[in-house]
């Protein structure tokens, strides 16, 4: 770890991981890390994030006591449920009070700067976080979906974003819509 890094940075190092622990684990290639490392640096990765995390759930570059930040903190909720997936460590209160955050993630865009097409982004990339630990919201996706006019006029990202949330039985008729857009 380094003395100077934002949460952003530490998320992506744990990601970038999380990602590759398989792989990593599975060649025993000289210069390769070894697993006890991996968990160590994930470990302190982890802690560093903890003493970051706002009261309110989110997170901000630096400190806690700064202003959070919507996107980032989908992104951080992202690497710690990663890591919790690829058997690290995760402290469930942190990603719980991501989740918190997540939930009500509108309320933490009111800055002009945060256009419409935006801020369904970044709802999207919440939605598609909280789904892969079964926190899903069908009916606001769907809403986030037809509020970009469909599937075929949405942008790839958002698409990207909400398909996997798509997967219970009622929304399956916007997953087929999504897979039919791609499909073309």
């Amino acid at each position: 770890t380094y003395p100077f890094e934002c949460s952003e940075q530490i998320a992506s190092r744990m990601m970038s991981i999380a990602a590759l622990k398989d792989v990593l684990t599975a060649f025993k290639a000289e210069g390769l890390p070894k697993p006890a490392v991996l968990v160590a640096s994930v470990a302190a990765d982890l802690q560093r994030l903890r003493g970051m995390q706002a009261d309110d759930g989110g997170f901000a570059f630096w400190r806690r006591d700064q202003e959070t930040w919507p996107f980032l903190t989908v992104h951080v909720a992202h690497a710690l449920i990663r890591a919790k997936e690829k058997g690290f460590d995760v402290p469930q209160d942190m990603i719980d009070r991501t989740l918190y955050y997540m939930r009500d993630i509108r309320s933490h865009m009111n800055k002009e700067w945060y256009t419409e097409a935006t801020k369904r982004s970044i709802e999207s990339y919440a939605l598609y976080v909280r789904a892969r630990v079964g926190d899903v919201d069908g009916k606001r996706a769907a809403k986030i979906l037809d509020e970009e006019g469909g599937a075929e006029k949405a942008s790839h990202e958002l698409v990207g974003w909400l398909y996997p949330v798509f997967m219970k039985p009622q929304d399956q008729c916007n997953h087929g819509a999504i897979r039919h857009h791609l499909n073309n």
